[in-house]
């Protein structure tokens, strides 16, 4: 297991904290001047009005972008900031408190929660975080078969978490505002928790396939693409779309939600390459992982000569037993006299 030091954890976590907030304002802010202008005051075709907004979106994907490069770093930042889905998921299962948080910020910032803008960006951040955390965990590659499943689910798991995001967003908070009934529907609670836990599980499966987040990026940034150069005819697209998932999405295309999100994927598969070699290459993988070969109780023998046992006597006679004991000779016996 390859860990990340104290210093980079507490400094991605900084990091974060800091930029998310800014980040997500920024979103809002623009969002907020694009989803009037196409939906309130008509949009003519005029991109040049549309300069500034999408001059503040950008900013603030370039800064979401940093914090998921931090995850080279540690995971702990991107974890922790995703903790902080759970401020705006209260305000997704109980709108009552929506009247309080538009109290207490600008409107600017309140219209992009009501359009689960934050809560999307958060659980992606805490679910890559998360991922970052496992494949530094145990990097070793999951076979063909696993790559080719991760490539297929994550479309497709992503997908059906953004709509159900998308409907439990519309008949919530957005049907709470719009007719002054803050009582929760549980209906709407299953549809936001629902797609949670099929947006995390959509970018967890990214550690069976390093790639598997390129065609749900691709998809994204196409699809904001449409919605600025073809508004007329993206939105006869999703306006046919079913009651509330139509309402909802075209507004989390115009805050820049899907482009943030399409980038964030981006930025994040390279951010899992670098991770995964740093990992292999270090050589430190976890030994009780499972699969893991066992370790040696003691190390091996440094030199070829270490296990040998010891040389024989370089001397014939150094091996033979001692010999037997030579007493002295008897005296002479004593001759007789003359």
């Amino acid at each position: 297991m390859r860990r990340s030091s104290v210093p980079a954890r507490l400094l991605t976590i900084v990091i974060a904290l800091v930029i998310t907030p800014i980040a997500l304002v920024l979103l809002s802010m623009g969002g907020m001047t694009m989803n009037r202008s196409f939906f309130e005051f008509g949009f003519d075709g005029d991109i040049g009005r549309l300069v500034g907004p999408l001059l503040l979106q950008s900013l603030a994907v370039v800064l979401l972008a940093l914090v998921v490069l931090s995850g080279i770093w540690s995971s702990a930042g991107l974890i922790v900031v995703g903790v902080f889905a759970l401020l705006p998921l209260i305000a997704a299962i109980v709108p009552g408190t929506l009247p309080l948080v538009f109290r207490a910020v600008p409107q600017e910032w309140g219209d992009g929660l009501v359009y689960g803008i934050p809560l999307a960006v958060l659980t992606a951040l805490g679910a890559m975080g998360l991922a970052l955390f496992l494949v530094r965990r145990d990097p070793r590659p999951r076979g063909v078969a696993l790559s080719v499943i991760g490539i297929v689910a994550a479309p497709v798991l992503l997908g059906a978490g953004a709509w159900a995001l998308a409907w439990g967003t519309a008949e919530g908070m957005l049907f709470a505002l719009q007719r002054f009934q803050f009582d929760p529907r549980p209906d709407a609670v299953a549809a936001v928790l629902a797609g949670i836990l099929l947006v995390f599980a959509g970018v967890l499966v990214s550690r069976w396939s390093p790639f598997a987040l390129i065609l749900p990026a691709l998809v994204l940034l196409v699809g904001s693409l449409l919605m600025l150069v073809a508004p007329e005819w993206a939105s006869r697209v999703l306006f046919a779309l079913p009651r509330g998932v139509n309402t909802v999405i075209p507004s989390q295309l115009l805050y820049g939600a899907a482009a943030a999100a399409g980038i964030l994927y981006l930025a994040f598969t390279a951010v899992l390459l670098r991770v995964r070699s740093q990992a292999r290459l270090s050589g430190t993988e976890d030994p009780h992982a499972p699969g893991a070969a066992a370790p040696y109780p003691y190390p091996p023998a440094q030199h070829p000569g270490a296990e040998a046992t010891y040389p024989p006597a370089p001397y014939p006679g150094a091996q033979a037993p001692y010999p037997p004991a030579q007493y002295p000779p008897a005296p002479h016996p004593p001759q007789p006299g003359p």
